[in-house]
């Protein structure tokens, strides 16, 4: 009983590594703490208890804030705000509860290389497969420790954060490992230096790949980020609604410089759902839009969130589009990857539960775009936590874009860990892509991110801003292999597992041939 409770707030510990704490070496305690227990686990069941509990402590501290969107005021779904802060975490541990259940039951002797290396791969598996799994959801990979060291953080552009990740497992849990084999000191000595190398290596690729890199600007492109910072309680009331829209013009209502008549385009950029079907169809919107964008001194667009009805299929999308000078719509995207329960619910033409929940959800839009402006510019419009996976930043078989833009309402979760974690997740996806990304909040963090990470505007959480910046250049694109991850993955476990099932197989035949010479 004793140890799992230190395995739970080895895991809550470990939680200090993720936004907005920060603080890396927590990861090293944590994952050298739950190597340890496993090394010390008698069963793959204990291995399996374990294993759960460090990573609902880790989860139950890091993601405490998902339960924030359930307590907005007259918000009907209060009651699930226990299910919210303790179900999740309970879902994301079992990935971890299975990969340490297997582990020990391949690997009861744990004091070798061998065994250290299937630990680190089985751990990886775990937080691979929970990014990918029953939709994904790669939240607080171990891999995000390193924002705040943006050298380490270099190591995604080779290919995604899960490589980061499983360098990171290799990285926190070596002390663990060193401390607890059976090999000699020349041997520890030896597997050490290979660490710490790796390590010095690793911070001198970032390190050059951010001087080789300086932050440049297409001085073309004007970039006014709008943050309107409307509460939650307050957006969607009907007598707020026009309010709202006309905060969101004010802000983004031409400002003379010298510099502007020399554009090629000014962008703005609203947030997630920042307007509703209904303001599209009202004339006297679409003035003051039109209004608002021909007061520029060059071609002025405004993109925004805005939540679609489309009446002819009787559907709701949570879409971005575009206006140009003329209040005309010339783009659209609508949400390709959805929040269970949060926007659509699963297994709903098996089970239908609408009319008990009183919500049916958005319609999923086709999938990735690319969207281009009529100067030629191309973006890649992510909405929400669609920018927390890798693999969706950008449209592989479509043009490199110059940009991408996510538009976000992190109001639901107030000042909590959420929109700092959101934002990370955010600056990762320029890293591993090398283009800038522009970040409209609505309450939560707006930015715009460098293709390095660095975020090139300070936090504005809670505050009513608009942000004027020229666009960031995009970097030449390194090779890199998108299936990185997976190749790796396959590798361990041909170097792991398969030499374990040949052993065991040569043991149970030896054992068989003495059963029946007897």
């Amino acid at each position: 009983m004793k140890n799992i409770i230190f395995i739970f707030f080895a895991g809550a510990f470990s939680a200090l590594a993720m936004a907005p704490i920060n603080f890396w070496p927590a990861i090293f305690l944590g994952l050298s703490g739950l190597y340890i227990f496993l090394c010390h686990a008698e069963t793959p069941v204990k291995s399996a208890i374990i294993g759960f509990m460090f990573s609902m402590g880790y989860f139950g501290f890091s993601l405490s804030w998902v339960g924030n969107a359930l307590l907005i005021e007259d918000n009907p779904y209060f009651w699930a705000w226990p299910l919210a802060i303790c179900g999740l975490p309970a879902l994301l541990s079992l990935f971890t509860a299975i990969s340490c259940y297997v582990y020990k039951l391949l690997y009861r002797d744990t004091n070798n290389f061998i065994s250290y290396v299937a630990f680190v791969t089985f751990l990886f598996i775990s937080e691979y497969s929970r990014g990918h799994l029953l939709t994904g959801f790669p939240w607080n990979l171990y891999g995000y420790t390193w924002i705040d060291l943006l050298p380490i953080a270099q190591i995604a552009s080779l290919s995604s954060i899960y490589l980061l990740t499983i360098i990171t497992i290799f990285w926190a849990s070596a002390p663990a490992f060193l401390l607890t084999s059976n090999h000699t000191i020349m041997t520890k000595s030896f597997i050490a230096l290979c660490l710490l190398s790796s390590f010095v290596a690793s911070y001198a690729y970032g390190f050059n790949r951010i001087q080789n890199n300086p932050v440049q600007y297409n001085d073309e492109y004007e970039i006014i980020i709008i943050q309107p910072n409307i509460p939650q309680s307050e957006k969607w009331k009907p007598e707020n609604r026009a309010t709202n829209f006309i905060t969101q013009i004010e802000l983004s209502k031409y400002t003379s410089s010298e510099t502007s008549v020399k554009r090629k385009a000014h962008y703005i950029i609203w947030p997630e759902t920042a307007i509703s079907q209904d303001i599209i169809d009202t004339p006297w919107t679409r003035e003051y839009i039109r209004n608002m964008l021909q007061a520029y001194p060059a071609p002025a667009y405004l993109i925004t969130g805005v939540l679609l009805y489309d009446r002819k299929e009787e559907a709701y999308y949570n879409s971005v589009i575009t206006f140009n000078n003329k209040a005309e719509i010339i783009n659209r995207y609508d949400k390709s990857h959805l929040v269970p329960f949060g926007e659509y619910m699963p297994f709903e033409n098996i089970f239908d539960i609408a009319p008990i929940v009183g919500f049916t959800g958005f319609k999923q839009g086709a999938g990735q775009k690319t969207l281009e402006m009529p100067e030629g510019l191309k973006f890649s419009p992510l909405i929400c936590y669609e920018i927390i996976f890798p693999k969706r930043a950008i449209a592989p078989s479509l043009p490199r874009p110059d940009m991408i833009i996510n538009l976000t309402n992190d109001g639901w979760y107030g000042d909590s860990a959420g929109p700092y974690q959101h934002l990370v997740q955010s600056r990762f996806r320029a890293i591993e892509t090398g283009i800038p990304v522009l970040r409209s909040a609505n309450t939560g963090i707006s930015a715009i991110i460098a293709p390095s990470g660095e975020s090139l505007v300070d936090e504005t959480i809670l505050q009513k801003v608009s942000i004027t910046r020229n666009l960031p250049h995009a970097i030449d694109y390194t090779f890199k292999n998108l299936y990185t991850e997976r190749i790796i993955i396959f590798l361990l476990i041909v170097f792991l597992i398969l030499p374990n099932m040949y052993i065991k197989f040569i043991k149970y035949s030896l054992l068989h041939r003495n059963i029946i010479k007897r």
